[in-house]
């Protein structure tokens, strides 16, 4: 290890030569990150978790959001993140880490009195970098909503001879209070409208993660089914597709805005049906628990036309029946108003008075469209706690089984 009393140039020859660097800072300036963005040639794999305790600039997460190629996260917990830690990749895969006291900053990187390692040992270098890779997990995505409320607090001391300094009272960026909740802050925040197109490997990875808990999940409620009396209510019988698909895929335009874990017919049931279209199990009626970017949607849902034909006509043909529309009526009023029906104009659940009223409701649903009986319960709301979840699902998933049971057609 070489003591390196000025950091910058050191880090630049070995930056002019880089295949990828993963830099985490308490603090990045408008000039350290050009002079990172300077120096790497292109294209050069960029990774970055940044605290916001010492006042990084509003413009270096500007930069950020604005180029979804660069893998880039904030880290914020109760404590302030506080380490300067620069690796470096050259072609030949060999790593060579700077760590010490200096920020990105012109301050940190050639003027103060700093004080940084070379490290050129490939196991230490691994190790820093395992160190990296794992706290970068735990990091928040840096969107706009992020800098718009960053650079309302932001408060510039002197730039004379100083580093960027604020009064930490002044900046209180709220991303802890998703720390117990099952679904994290990135995982809602991947299905803002700006990333339903876009496929850096950061959304790759966090769409992973949804996935994995969702996983987590059905291995938690599916054995529960029979104790709350979903009796014929069952997964995927492909277990990869247990949770919806969290890669792009052409055949569906590159385009993911949800992911749901989803229950419907068995596997016995579906091979009933003559066509490949009406054996596809997202095609026939289906419980569901839905992500999007501020909430957690349990839903029940029929599908479109190329599938759910027969669910819809048998459908239709029960709400004729006086003792069915009682029945799905009394089923239907035990939501509450939490619940939603995607009927245009339907009032409010407890506005409905009768069963003929909501039976006329219902037969104005269009196959051409998804039919839902649904609520979203807000992400923060402490039902979706990790220690709650599981028992929300399997309570709203009662409610909804019967109204499933009249619908499904058998």
């Amino acid at each position: 290890m070489v003591i390196e009393n000025t950091l910058k140039e050191a880090l630049e020859i070995e930056l002019k030569v880089a295949k990828s660097v993963w830099i985490a800072s308490a603090m990045i300036s408008k000039s350290g990150w050009n002079f990172i963005q300077k120096n790497i040639p292109r294209p050069t794999i960029q990774h970055y978790l940044i605290g916001i305790d010492l006042a990084t600039e509003p413009s270096v997460f500007e930069n950020i959001i604005s180029n979804l190629e660069v893998n880039a996260k904030i880290y914020e917990n109760a404590f302030t993140f506080h380490p300067k830690v620069y690796i470096v990749q050259k072609e030949d895969n060999s790593l060579t880490a700077f760590v010490g006291s200096s920020n990105t900053t012109s301050w940190g990187l050639e003027k103060n009195i700093e004080m940084n390692f070379r490290i050129n040992d490939q196991r230490e270098c691994k190790r820093l970098l395992n160190w990296f890779n794992k706290l970068y997990k735990n990091g928040y995505l840096i969107t706009n909503e992020f800098v718009a409320d960053y650079k309302e607090k932001f408060v510039k001391a002197s730039y004379r001879r100083k580093e960027i300094e604020k009064d930490s009272s002044e900046i209180s960026i709220n991303l802890t209070k998703d720390k117990k909740q099952f679904f994290k802050k990135n995982q809602h925040e991947i299905f803002k409208k700006k990333y339903h197109r876009e496929n850096s490997q950061n959304l790759k990875d966090i769409r992973k993660s949804v996935k994995d808990s969702f996983l987590l999940l059905h291995k938690e409620i599916y054995p529960q089914f029979q104790k709350y009396g979903l009796t014929d209510l069952h997964c995927h019988h492909q277990s990869r597709e247990i949770v919806s698909r969290h890669f792009f895929n052409p055949f569906s335009g590159n385009y993911i805005n949800a992911m749901w874990l989803h229950y419907g017919k068995s596997f016995a049931q579906l091979q009933r049906y003559s066509t490949k279209e009406e054996k596809s199990f997202i095609n026939n009626i289906r419980i569901q628990v839905i992500i999007h970017e501020d909430s957690i949607g349990i839903w029940l849902v029929l599908g479109k036309d190329w599938g759910s034909v027969k669910d819809r006509a048998f459908f239709r043909q029960q709400m004729t029946d006086p003792k069915i529309q009682k029945k799905f009526f009394d089923a239907f009023k035990l939501l509450g108003n939490d619940y939603w029906i995607n009927i245009p104009k339907a009032p409010p659940i407890n506005d409905i008075k009768s069963p003929i009223e909501l039976a006329s409701l219902t037969n104005k649903e269009n196959i051409k469209e998804y039919f839902i009986i649904g609520r979203d319960i807000n992400w923060l709301d402490t039902s979706l706690s990790n220690q709650l979840i599981a028992k929300t699902i399997l309570e709203e998933f009662k409610k909804l089984y019967p109204l499933y049971e009249i619908m499904r057609h058998k």
